[in-house]
């Protein structure tokens, strides 16, 4: 165990510091993201006609010492009447000793473009970053390691702006967007591009098909993707897998990130919804059953209004 131990520190020492200075940050990220697109595009909010609080945890690599963990928080308004929505959202990512604490506010405008209920949001995203890195928690076989220990990081907010193009029907979305432009050297961070996609076809009175498609790319990483076809039972229960870089397999694990997952859900009622990811990593090397376990936790407030159409609960 204790060999297990040194061997995963050394790993994200290697990973996550070293290859920081060739490669660029990731971003947080989340198997659910089709639930909450809001987190990278800014554009999404105020795409329903009602407000919405989502809670994402997602756990990686469960029983690998220092394993990333990630939690948010987010509030979205409805559009309202003059299609003008505002949101706010909280993420926590933590690698290793590495954690990332992000604050941000959303301003949205949907644009509507014919009376078939089709829009296009145009969002601005205000967002302050903080990192930290905590070298107390780490064992290195050489004390005092100066490429641990001489290792200095900012202590102060980091600002931010981003902007979010979102389109959106009853039945289908398609989005692009750059959550933080400015590039900062003190953290290592790089403009990352935003490309999602996807839809709802009915199949019948029962069942629908909801596919959607991430793809993310930024300077020095390869184009990173994630595919997923759920199964909707009677408005009310989703099922089905997802891939993530399954043709990237042969880069580090850190940039590529591959794996498969099976999504399910339900919606409790008109307000809860439900999920659940089970993942699972692969091209690590030495290291056996690495899963990754991720939830949901979504409520949407009631429309006041009668008569008004709802907007799918599934997007």
């Amino acid at each position: 165990m204790k060999k297990r131990k040194i061997l995963s520190i050394s790993l994200f020492v290697f990973y996550l510091i070293l290859p920081l200075h060739l490669y660029s940050q990731q971003e947080a990220s989340f198997n659910m993201y089709m639930f909450n697109n809001q987190m990278f595009n800014s554009g999404y909010v105020g795409s329903k006609n009602y407000s919405t609080i989502t809670f994402l945890n997602r756990s990686q690599w469960v029983g690998f010492s220092g394993a990333p963990s990630t939690q948010s928080f987010s509030y979205a308004s409805s559009r309202g009447n003059k299609n003008l929505a505002i949101a706010v959202s909280g993420l926590l990512d933590q690698i290793g000793p590495i954690q990332v604490t992000n604050l941000s506010t959303d301003i949205s405008y949907q644009l509507k473009i014919n009376d078939k209920e089709n829009y296009l949001g145009v969002g601005i995203k205000l967002s302050s970053s903080f990192f930290e890195f905590n070298s107390g928690i780490l064992t290195p076989q050489q004390q005092n390691d100066s490429a641990l220990f001489s290792f200095s990081t900012p202590n102060t907010l980091e600002p931010n702006v981003g902007f979010g193009l979102y389109y959106h029907t009853p039945k289908f979305y398609l989005g692009y967007s750059i959550p933080r432009m400015i590039e900062n050297d003190d953290y290592f961070f790089v403009r990352h591009n935003y490309l999602i996609m996807g839809g709802l076809i009915n199949l019948s009175k029962s069942f629908d098909l909801k596919p959607s498609l991430l793809l993310k790319t930024s300077s020095g990483s390869p184009v990173a993707y994630d595919f997923s076809t759920l199964i909707y039972l009677n408005k009310t229960f989703w099922i089905g897998p997802q891939i993530k870089n399954l043709m990237s397999i042969s880069e580090k694990i850190s940039e590529s990130g591959s794996g498969l997952g099976f999504i399910a859900g339900l919606h409790l009622g008109r307000h809860f919804s439900l999920g659940y990811v089970l993942g699972s990593s692969i091209g690590i090397s030495n290291f056996d059953n690495l899963n990754s376990h991720e939830i949901l936790l979504r409520y949407d407030f009631s429309v006041k209004k009668s008569g008004i159409l709802l907007s799918p609960r599934i997007f």
